[in-house]
Formats: C-alpha cells, sequence, structure tokens
C-alpha cells in the first residue's frame, strides 16, 4: 500500500519506519497501554500490521495497528495520536487510511473503546456492546475471494 499524505503529514505502513521507541512513547500516552513493556508490544508489531502519521521531520505522531486473518475479519488497536498533534483530523485520517487497506480490513471490523465512539461511527463502526463496536464488511467483500484484487 502506497503511503499518503494529509495536511502536510504523511501516512504510511512501510514497517522500516516504525521505531519500537516511538512507537512506545506514543502508547504510553493511553490509558490501555500505558504499562506495557518493550517486549510486548515488540511481539504485537510483529504479528500485526502498523499503520502511522508521520510528521514532516519524519517523526512519529499516530499509530494504530490491525490484526487480521485477511478474509473474514479484522480487529483495529492501540488507536493513538500524540497530545500536541490533536484536533488536526489526524486519527480520522489515520483509521481511513488503515480500513482502505483491503488486504488487511476485509469481512467484519471490531475495536474496543469507550473513550472514541464518535470517531469511529463516522467510518462505519457501531456499538455492538458495552465497549465493543463492529463494523459490518462491505458489499463488494462479501463473497469475492481475498486474492482478486
Amino acid at each position: 500500500m502506497k503511503d499518503q499524505h494529509f495536511a502536510g503529514y504523511t501516512l504510511s505502513c512501510r514497517r522500516f519506519r516504525f521505531k519500537l521507541s516511538e512507537v512506545m512513547k506514543l502508547l504510553k500516552l493511553t490509558y490501555w497501554a500505558k504499562d506495557r513493556d518493550a517486549k510486548t508490544t515488540r511481539k504485537s508489531l510483529r504479528y500485526a500490521k502498523p499503520y502511522g502519521v508521520f510528521a514532516p521531520d519524519g517523526h512519529m505522531v499516530g499509530f494504530l495497528r490491525v490484526t487480521s486473518d485477511r478474509s473474514t475479519m479484522y480487529y483495529l488497536a492501540d488507536v493513538v495520536v500524540a497530545d500536541e498533534e490533536r484536533g488536526k483530523g489526524l486519527g480520522l485520517a489515520l483509521v481511513n487510511y488503515a480500513l482502505s487497506d483491503r488486504k488487511v480490513c476485509r469481512g467484519k471490523g471490531m475495536l474496543l473503546t469507550h473513550t472514541a465512539n464518535g470517531l469511529y461511527e463516522k467510518v462505519g463502526f457501531y456499538n455492538k456492546a458495552d465497549r465493543l463496536m463492529v463494523r459490518d464488511p462491505l458489499p463488494d467483500e462479501m463473497y469475492k475471494p481475498a486474492d482478486a484484487e
């Protein structure tokens, strides 16, 4: 998937751009991963596809990762934007960028949140139960083979 640009920032999923220290710095800002250790974070990155927002100077200011079976379901996790970069639309741009990766985000989407429901509703997720939000498969994904694109 190609990099995209948004308001002077770069959206990318190229693994070489992701530095563990930058991911850890962003995760420390969250209530769910502030105590996650580097070994666990490294392992989570190995088994998921990372997406990031990179400032003009190249440092990462937004992050999320997607775990997927690449055909019937995917899970959006660890969505975070640096405090000083919030309010610029970067979170929504990052989520849209990840969701546009049809090799990874196909089938039913899931995530857990209790603070950003409005953001996810803008891209088709809806509340299912407690903190669980889901996004139904897009019509063209229903019976189309994953490798047909």
